[in-house]
C-alpha cells in the first residue's frame, strides 16, 4: 500500500507502532471457539479429512489459535519466535510445530507491504482496513483492502485446499508463499475468524488536528489500537473487542450454529460478504463513541454517550460473530470435501 500520510489502523497492522504486545482478533479463547464450534458441524468426511491433515498433533480448535503464535516470530535472520511475547497458550505446540510456524513466517515476510515495510508480511494477511466513514461494505477497490488480506487470504487458502495435488495452485492475486494443503488448513481455521471480528475489516480515520473522522485524503490521521478506553492508559477500544472468555461451545450454540451450516455440500458465502458485515458491524460501532487526543502523544482517548450500553452492545455481538465464524468455516471445509451426510450434531 502506497499512502503518503500517516496511519495507524484499526486493524492488527498498527501493533508496532502503539503497543509492546501482539494483539490478536478474539483472543486465543475465541480462536479457539470456533474451531470448535466448525468441528462439530464438520460433514463425516471433512471430518475425516482435516484430521488425516492436521495429524495427530493438532485439534481444529488447536490450529485455529496457531496463526497468532506464529505472529510472535522474529525477523532475520533466524525467524525464530519471540519467548518475550509467546502467550502461554502458545505452550500446547510442540517444538516441530513451532518450527513450522517460523519457517511460515520466514516465507510471508516481505512478499508484501506491511505498515509501510517490506517486513512481517504475514501480518497483514489477518485484516483490511475500509474506512468506515465512507464505506458500508467491503469491496477489493476500496482504500485499506489490499491483494494481501484476510479476504484475499481466505480466497487463496481455499484454493489451495481445493487445487489438484499433482498440479501447482494458483492462489493470484494472493501473495501468500502457502507450503502445504495442511498449513492452507491451519490458517483458515484462524483467518475465517478474523474476518468475523467487525475491527479487523472496519477501520476509522482520524485528523490529526481536528480528531474527526475523515475520508480517503491526504490529510493525516491516526487511529484503530491508538485509541485508548482511559486516559493515558494502555487498554484500547480493539483489545475490548477481541476479548472474550474461555468456553466449550453450549448445545444451544451449536444448534443456531447448525441453522448456519445445514448442508453437508454446501455453496459457501463468499468472504467478501463476511467482510461486508464486519465493515457495517464497525460503522456502527465507532458511530457510538467520538474521539480527543490522549495525553500520550499519538494515542487518542474514546468517548461513549452510554458506555454500559455500548460494552453489552459489545458482547452481544461477539457472541453472534463467534457462533457465524465457527458455523462458515465449517461450510467452507464441508463445500472442499462434500458429503451426503450431515455432521451428526446437526441431524
Amino acid at each position: 500500500m502506497k499512502i503518503s500520510r500517516l496511519l495507524l489502523f484499526a486493524g492488527a497492522a498498527s501493533f508496532a507502532l502503539v503497543s509492546t504486545a501482539p494483539l490478536r482478533a478474539w483472543g486465543w479463547q475465541g480462536h479457539e471457539y470456533v474451531g470448535a464450534v466448525a468441528w462439530k458441524l464438520l460433514n463425516p468426511k471433512a471430518r475425516s479429512r482435516v484430521a488425516a491433515l492436521l495429524g495427530p498433533s493438532l485439534t481444529l480448535p488447536m490450529a485455529a489459535v496457531w496463526a497468532d503464535c506464529a505472529k510472535n516470530a522474529l525477523g532475520p535472520p533466524n525467524y525464530k519466535l519471540n519467548p518475550h511475547y509467546l502467550p502461554a497458550v502458545c505452550n500446547q505446540f510442540s517444538p516441530q510445530e513451532r518450527q513450522r510456524m517460523w519457517e511460515y513466517t520466514r516465507r510471508n515476510w516481505s512478499n508484501c507491504e506491511y505498515a509501510h515495510n517490506p517486513s512481517n508480511c504475514h501480518k497483514a494477511f489477518h485484516f483490511a482496513d475500509v474506512n468506515v466513514h465512507e464505506h458500508e461494505d467491503y469491496k477489493e477497490e476500496y482504500f485499506g483492502a489490499q491483494k494481501y488480506d484476510v479476504v484475499h487470504a481466505i480466497n487463496g487458502l481455499t484454493a489451495k485446499l481445493k487445487c489438484d495435488d499433482a498440479t501447482p495452485c494458483d492462489l493470484l492475486p494472493f501473495p501468500g508463499d502457502i507450503a502445504s494443503k495442511r498449513e492452507a488448513l491451519i490458517l483458515l481455521a484462524h483467518f475465517v475468524g478474523d474476518v468475523h471480528q467487525p475491527l479487523h475489516v472496519g477501520a476509522v480515520y482520524l485528523d490529526a488536528t481536528t480528531s474527526q473522522e475523515t475520508g480517503d485524503s491526504g490529510l493525516e490521521t491516526i487511529g484503530g489500537n491508538a485509541l485508548l478506553l482511559t486516559p493515558g492508559g494502555t487498554d484500547n477500544l480493539h483489545h475490548t473487542w477481541d476479548t472474550v472468555g474461555k468456553s466449550a461451545p453450549s448445545a444451544q450454540a451449536i444448534a443456531q450454529a447448525c441453522l448456519l451450516a445445514p448442508l453437508p455440500n454446501p455453496t459457501p458465502q463468499p468472504p467478501e460478504q463476511w467482510a461486508s458485515e464486519g465493515v457495517s458491524a464497525a460503522k456502527q460501532a465507532y458511530s457510538a463513541m467520538s474521539f480527543a487526543p490522549d495525553p500520550q502523544p499519538g494515542e487518542w482517548d474514546v468517548q461513549f454517550a452510554d458506555r454500559p450500553g455500548y460494552m453489552k452492545d459489545v458482547r452481544r455481538v461477539q457472541g453472534q460473530q463467534l457462533i457465524r465464524a465457527g458455523a462458515r468455516l465449517a461450510t467452507l471445509l464441508n463445500s472442499v470435501w462434500p458429503s451426503t451426510r450431515k455432521a451428526a450434531a446437526c441431524r
